[in-house]
């Protein structure tokens, strides 16, 4: 029970974190700024689309359904296979916690404002050219680590 107590609290703590750092960002008197020259800003940007804003063109009624209704199921399939590994040795169970607090923070997003708000603004300057990854946001980064893990783990067990 114990390690299970602990998943729980991690999935608390995690959606906090991503809660409290979109409401940071949408203060009025928020103002993007460097942390890194060349490398990393905190911004405020709106996602209504998915990865790389993708479904963005579609209409907002369609769309905030059809990508509620698509995360919450996949939430749902990731929380039983979590309940069905919670107990087991290993990281799967810690890597479903952080899938499930990622989507439980993206939903919450489309939810509440009909779109997901991300801060986190990652490039590379080269000269006078500078190569954006797509912002994103803590619950992005707790999906994207814990499904390249599970992959890696994946090939690691056969």
């Amino acid at each position: 029970m114990n390690r299970t107590r602990n998943q729980i609290l991690l999935f608390i703590l995690l959606v906090a974190a991503d809660q409290i750092s979109k409401w940071w960002i949408q203060l009025p008197d928020f103002k993007a700024f460097v942390v890194v020259d060349g490398y990393f800003n905190i911004i405020r940007a709106y996602n209504p689309g998915v990865a790389f804003s993708m479904f963005s063109d579609l209409p907002d009624a369609v769309r905030i359904w059809l990508l509620l209704g698509v995360t919450v199921a996949i939430a749902v399939v990731v929380a039983f296979w979590w309940w069905q590994e919670r107990q087991s040795a290993g990281i799967t169970s810690w890597l479903l916690v952080l899938i499930l607090a990622g989507a439980v923070g993206n939903i919450w997003d489309r939810m509440q404002l009909g779109y997901v708000v991300d801060f986190i603004d990652w490039y590379v300057r080269s000269g006078a050219t500078e190569y954006h990854w797509p912002a994103f946001n803590v619950a992005d980064a707790c999906i994207s680590i814990a499904v390249v893990m599970l992959l890696i783990t994946s090939f690691k067990q056969r």
